[in-house]
C-alpha cells in the first residue's frame, strides 16, 4: 500500500527568530560605536543563544532520531483492543527480535501514558473499536506509526493513516514476521530525513530575514553552503560580481588591511559563535555590521548559522549621540532627563555633582528621593501645565533640592516634555541651575520688607503725606487697605479722606487739621470714624506732624499715620457693658432671691403671680412685670397679674396676629426663653438689636415650667436697651423654674386639702400603645396597682385579669418605651408585674398638680382618671399625658367629693419617713415582697432598686420602725 504522508510545518517557524529583536544602541561613536554596540548585545545574546539552539534543534529531529537506531534496542507501544492479538504479536515481535520490547496497551489513555514515560521509538496500533483517536498519540516527530490492522480507511480513522509511515495487514499468515520487519524498516529510516528537514529549516529563514541582514550557513572550515542572498552584494567591501565560497576569505578581502581589521578577522575565525562588530571599507561610506554565530545539532553535519546585520546607520546615529554626549557632560548647567515614572534615567556631571552624587549612583533613582519634603507636588504641577497646553513648549519651576550629605540646594528647572513615536508623553528633558544663592539674597531682602511692614501691620499703621497748600495727598496702600481699598482706588487727593469721614465726626477732625496747619498746635491727634468699601465704619486714631513750611510760613508738607483702633473702643464698650451687666446681674440676683423666700409663705396661685411682679417693679430695674397663663379652648394667654403701666411694651408682649406670634406666646410654645426690643411710639417689634438705645424697650419672655409642662409666662419689660444678656436671661430662667415648683406645689395642696375636687376622665384608642397593644393580643384587662419613682427611672406594677402573665410580660418587654420588665406573680388567670420605665403617667400628672386616680387598658381603650384641683385647666392636663401618648381624648368631667383614702397631711405617718426610705417601703410592697408566700425576695427586690441586699434591709428595717413609732407615738 501506498504510505501517504502529511507534510508537517517546521518547528523554527513557530518561534520568534533571533533577526526579529530590536537592538537598542546609546553613546557610540564611528567604529568605537560598533564595538560598544557589540558589548551592549551581549546582553541579549544569552537568552537569544538558548532560543536559536532550541529552534535549531528541531530542523533534523527526523534524522538525528535514527542516528544509532541500529545499535539501540527498539521501544514499541502495541495498542489494539483485541486481547488476543495483543497476546500473540507481544509473543511473537519479541521472539523473533531480541532488541525489540513490546509494551502492550488497549485504550488510547494508556499508549499515551506509556508514550509519555518511555522513550519510543515506534507505534503500532489496530484503530478498530478505539474510538476517537487522539492528534497528540499519532501526529508527532518522536516516533513513526504502524497500522497493524485489516480496516481500509473510513472517514473516521483516516488522519491515522495520512499519519502512518506504513500498514501491514493483520489476518494473512506470517503477518507477524513481516510486523517486524517493518518496524526495524521505519525506526531506521534513510537519513535524508535530515537533509529534508534541514531545507525546510533554510526555507523558514530565508522568508523571514529582513532587509538589513542575511543569514548564511557555514561549514567547519567556512565554506558557504547556503545564504539568504549573495554575500558579495550585501557587504560593501566586496565585488558584486564575484561568488562568495569562503566565508572567512572573504571577511579578509572586505576588511582594511589594519591591525583592528586583522583582530576582527582572527575574531571571526576563532570564535564562530561569540558576536563581533566589523568596520567595512567602502567606495562611498564605511559600513558596520554585526556578526551572530549559532552553532547547529550534529544531525545537520556541523554547520554553523551566521546572521549579519546592518548597523551602519545605528553606529552614525550613535557616534552624532557621543559627540553630544561629550557636550552634556561639559556643560556647566545640570541637564537631565525624566521618565514618565518619575525616575532619573540621566543626568550629567554637574547636575549630579550639584546635588553630591556620582551620575551613575543618581541614574535610576527616582525625583522624589532628592527632592526637599513638599516639593514633589510643585514639579508635578509644572508637568502637568505643559500637557494642559500642548503649544506651549517649556516651563521654568523652582525646586528645593536635598543633597546627599543632607544639606539643601535650591534650582530652577526649565522642563521639556518628550513623547514617543506615537505622541505619548514619555518624560521630561530639561536644563537645572543652581539658583540657591540668589534665593538667599532675595529672601533676606523679603525678610526685611516683610519686618518693616509687619511693624506697620502690627501697629495697625497706615501712612499719608499731606500738602496741606494743594491738598494734595499720598496714601499708602497700608492706609487704604484698612479701609478695604486698594491703592489705585483712591484719588490722591484730601477730598477722599475728607468723603470717607462720619458726617457726625467731620468737623471735630477738620478743626483740629486747621490747628496743625496754621501752627497752633504742633501735633495733630484724632479720634473719628470712616466708611470702609463694604459700607460698615471703622473707628480710626489720626496722628500727624507738619515737616515743611515754606518761606511764607505756610505749612507744605505734614506727615502721619492712621491706626485702626475698632477693636479697642468695642473692648472698651464691651468692658462697660460688662461692668452695668454685673450690677444688674447682681441685683438680679438679690432679687430672686427675695422671691424665692416670698414663695414659700405664697398659699394660691394668684398671690404667687401678684407677689412676683409687684417685686420686680419694685426693684426700679424693670418698668412692666406681667404673668399670663394659658385659657380657652385656643390657648391664648390672659393676663393673671400685672405690675407697672408701659402699655407699649405691653401690647408687644402678646399678637393678635397668628401668623407672627409674640415673645409671649412663642415662650409658652417652645418652653424657651424669648428676648426682643421695641421701638418707643411704634408697635412694631424689631428682634434684632438697634445701633441706637433711643427710644427703645428690651422684653423678657420667661416660661414658668414645672419638668415637660410650661404653666405660663413671666413678662418683664426695661427701658434698657440690652436689658437681657445671656447670664440676665440665666437668671430669670431660674426664677421661672421655681415659679412652676410653686405652681404646682399650690395645686397639689389645693388637690390634698379641699373637699371637692375635680374628676377628669380620658381616654385613647390608639392601638399602638404598649397596653393597648398587649391586652388586644391576649384579650385580658391590665390596671395600674402602683408606681415608684428610684430616679432616674420608674417602677409601673401592673394586674394582668384574663390572660397569661408572662406572655404579656415578654410582649410588653419589646416595646422600646418599657426598659425592662418581669412577673411579680401569677395565678390561674393572672398575675402582678413590675415594669421599669423613664416616665409613668403619675409623674407627669404630679408635674401640673393632678394625680391618676385609675388607669385600664381593656376592649381596645386605655382609661385613665385624673383627680385635679377645682379650676384646674384641663388642656395642661391632657399635654401632660400628651408625653406618653398623643391620642388622649377628654370623655367625662365632673365635680365629685375627695375620696376618703386621702390621708390628713398632719397625721399623715409617711411624713416620718425619708423619701429614700418611702421608695423602698413602696417598692418592697408593690412588688409582694410583704406577701405570703413571698412574690419578690431581698435578693431580686434589692436588684430592682439597684442597691446591695444588706443596704435594702437596713432600709426596711429604719422604715418599718419609723412607721411603727408614728403610729402608736400618735
Amino acid at each position: 500500500m501506498a504510505r501517504r504522508l502529511r507534510e508537517k510545518p517546521c518547528a523554527i517557524r513557530n518561534v520568534s527568530p533571533l533577526w526579529s529583536l530590536n537592538v537598542c544602541v546609546r553613546c557610540l561613536a564611528t567604529t568605537v560605536a560598533a564595538e560598544q554596540l557589540l558589548r551592549r548585545s551581549n546582553v541579549i545574546e544569552q537568552h537569544t543563544r538558548v532560543m536559536i539552539r532550541n529552534d535549531l534543534d528541531d530542523i533534523a529531529f527526523a534524522g538525528a532520531r535514527q542516528t544509532g537506531a541500529a545499535s539501540r534496542e527498539i521501544e514499541v507501544v502495541y495498542l489494539d483492543s483485541d486481547a488476543t492479538a495483543r497476546k500473540q504479536i507481544h509473543e511473537r515481535l519479541t521472539d523473533h527480535h531480541t532488541e525489540i520490547t513490546v509494551t502492550s496497551v488497549a485504550t488510547t489513555d494508556a499508549a499515551l501514558e506509556a508514550a509519555a514515560s518511555t522513550d519510543v521509538s515506534c507505534l503500532v496500533l489496530d484503530p478498530t473499536g478505539l474510538g476517537d483517536i487522539p492528534a497528540a498519540l499519532v501526529s508527532n516527530d518522536r516516533y513513526p506509526v504502524v497500522l497493524y490492522t485489516d480496516a481500509t480507511a473510513p472517514d473516521s480513522v483516516a488522519p491515522v493513516f495520512d499519519d502512518a509511515e506504513t500498514v501491514v495487514t493483520k489476518q494473512a499468515d506470517g503477518q507477524p514476521l513481516l510486523l517486524a520487519e517493518k518496524i526495524v524498516s521505519v525506526v531506521s529510516a534513510p537519513v535524508d530525513r535530515t537533509e529534508s528537514a534541514l531545507r525546510d529549516a533554510v526555507s523558514g529563514i530565508e522568508s523571514r530575514a529582513e532587509a538589513n541582514e542575511i543569514a548564511v550557513l557555514l561549514a567547519d572550515d567556512g565554506t558557504v553552503q547556503w545564504s539568504s542572498e549573495a554575500v558579495s552584494a550585501f557587504v560593501s567591501g566586496l565585488d558584486e560580481t564575484c561568488r562568495v565560497e569562503d566565508f572567512y576569505d572573504a571577511m579578509d578581502r572586505a576588511l582594511p588591511d589594519t591591525p583592528s581589521g586583522r583582530r576582527q578577522l582572527q575574531r571571526l575565525r576563532d570564535s564562530p559563535t561569540e558576536p563581533v562588530a566589523l568596520g567595512v571599507s567602502g567606495t562611498d561610506h564605511d559600513q558596520y555590521l554585526l556578526r551572530h554565530g549559532y552553532e547547529l545539532p550534529d544531525a545537520t553535519g556541523g554547520l554553523t548559522l551566521v546572521l549579519l546585520r546592518d548597523i551602519t546607520e545605528t553606529a552614525r546615529r550613535d557616534a552624532r549621540t557621543a559627540l553630544l554626549d561629550i557636550l552634556v557632560e561639559r556643560a556647566q548647567d545640570g541637564l537631565y532627563t525624566i521618565d514618565e515614572r518619575g525616575v532619573i534615567d540621566f543626568c550629567n556631571d554637574s547636575f549630579a555633582a550639584t546635588l553630591g552624587y556620582e551620575p551613575g549612583k543618581l541614574c535610576g533613582t527616582h525625583i522624589l528621593e532628592v527632592l526637599a519634603p513638599g516639593e514633589f507636588p510643585k514639579g508635578q504641577a509644572a508637568v502637568e501645565e505643559l500637557l494642559e497646553a500642548p503649544d506651549q513648549e517649556s516651563t521654568t519651576v523652582d525646586l528645593t533640592f536635598r543633597r546627599k550629605d543632607g544639606t539643601e540646594r535650591e534650582l530652577s528647572f526649565n522642563h521639556t516634555l518628550t513623547h514617543d513615536e506615537a505622541g505619548n508623553y514619555n518624560g521630561v528633558i530639561g536644563v537645572a541651575r543652581d539658583v540657591t544663592e540668589r534665593k538667599r539674597r532675595e529672601r533676606e531682602y523679603q525678610e526685611m520688607m516683610e519686618r518693616f511692614n509687619f511693624a506697620l501691620k502690627g501697629a495697625e499703621l497706615g501712612v499719608w503725606d499731606w500738602n496741606p497748600k494743594t491738598n494734595d495727598v499720598t496714601f499708602d496702600e497700608h492706609w487704604t487697605g484698612m479701609l478695604g481699598y486698594s491703592k489705585d482706588e483712591l484719588e490722591p487727593h484730601y477730598e477722599s479722606w475728607a468723603d470717607l469721614v462720619h458726617p457726625d465726626d467731620l468737623d471735630r477732625a477738620e478743626q483740629a487739621l486747621g490747628k496743625l496747619k496754621t501752627g497752633e498746635t504742633e501735633l495733630y491727634q484724632c479720634e473719628f470714624r470712616m466708611r470702609t468699601k463694604d459700607g460698615d465704619w471703622r473707628w480710626i486714631r489720626d496722628l500727624g506732624k507738619v515737616f515743611e513750611w515754606n518761606d511764607d510760613g505756610e505749612a507744605i508738607r505734614a506727615v502721619g499715620i492712621h491706626q485702626d483702633i475698632t477693636q479697642e473702643r468695642k473692648r472698651q464698650n464691651a468692658i462697660e457693658r460688662q461692668r452695668d451687666e454685673l450690677v444688674t446681674l447682681d441685683r438680679v440676683n438679690v432679687l430672686v432671691q427675695d422671691l424665692i423666700r416670698a414663695l414659700g409663705t405664697t398659699t394660691t396661685q394668684d398671690e404667687l403671680a401678684e407677689t412676683v411682679c409687684d417685686r420686680i417693679v419694685e426693684s426700679e430695674l424693670w418698668d412692666l412685670a406681667w404673668i399670663g397663663e394659658r385659657s380657652g379652648g385656643n390657648g391664648n394667654l390672659t393676663p393673671q397679674a400685672v405690675a407697672g403701666d408701659d402699655e407699649e411694651c405691653l401690647d408687644s408682649i402678646t399678637s393678635a396676629d397668628q401668623t407672627d406670634p409674640g415673645p409671649g406666646e412663642t415662650a409658652l410654645r417652645t418652653g424657651t426663653i424669648q428676648t426682643t426690643t421695641v421701638e418707643s411710639g411704634t408697635e412694631s417689634t424689631s428682634w434684632e438689636d438697634t445701633e441706637s438705645d433711643r427710644g427703645t424697650r428690651s422684653i423678657a419672655a420667661i416660661p414658668i415650667v414645672h419638668g415637660d409642662i410650661v404653666h405660663g409666662v413671666l413678662c418683664v419689660c426695661t427701658d434698657q436697651q440690652d436689658g437681657f444678656t445671656a447670664r440676665v436671661a440665666e437668671s430669670f430662667a431660674v426664677l421661672g423654674e421655681m415659679l412652676g415648683f410653686a405652681f404646682m406645689a399650690v395645686q397639689n395642696r389645693r388637690l390634698l386639702s379641699r373637699d371637692r375636687i375635680l374628676e377628669l376622665t380620658f381616654e385613647s384608642r390608639n392601638a399602638d400603645t404598649p397596653l393597648i397593644s398587649v391586652a388586644n393580643a391576649y384579650g385580658c384587662r391590665i390596671e395600674a396597682v402602683g408606681s415608684v419613682d428610684i430616679d432616674p427611672t420608674h417602677l409601673l406594677y401592673l394586674s394582668v385579669d384574663g390572660g397569661p402573665a408572662d406572655a404579656v410580660s415578654e410582649q410588653l418587654r419589646s416595646h422600646e418605651d418599657i426598659l425592662d420588665s418581669r412577673v411579680v406573680r401569677t395565678d390561674d388567670d393572672g398575675g402582678i408585674l413590675e415594669l421599669q420605665v423613664t416616665k409613668t403617667i403619675q409623674s407627669l400628672l404630679l408635674d401640673v398638680g393632678a394625680r391618676r386616680r385609675t388607669l385600664v387598658a381593656e376592649g381596645g381603650t386605655l382609661s385613665i382618671t385624673v383627680e385635679a384641683p377645682l379650676g384646674a385647666d384641663s388642656r395642661t392636663i391632657q399635654e401632660a399625658l400628651a408625653v406618653c401618648t398623643p391620642d388622649f381624648a377628654l370623655t367625662a368631667k365632673q365635680e365629685c367629693k375627695q375620696p376618703n383614702d386621702i390621708l390628713d397631711a398632719e397625721s399623715d405617718p409617711r411624713d416620718h419617713l425619708t423619701d429614700r426610705q418611702q421608695e423602698v417601703l413602696r417598692t418592697a410592697f408593690l412588688a409582694g415582697y410583704y406577701a405570703w408566700p413571698r412574690d419578690t425576695n431581698a435578693e431580686q427586690l434589692a436588684a430592682t432598686l439597684d442597691i446591695a441586699s444588706s443596704t435594702l434591709l437596713q432600709h426596711l428595717r429604719r422604715a418599718e420602725r419609723n412607721l411603727i413609732d408614728a403610729i402608736f407615738d400618735s
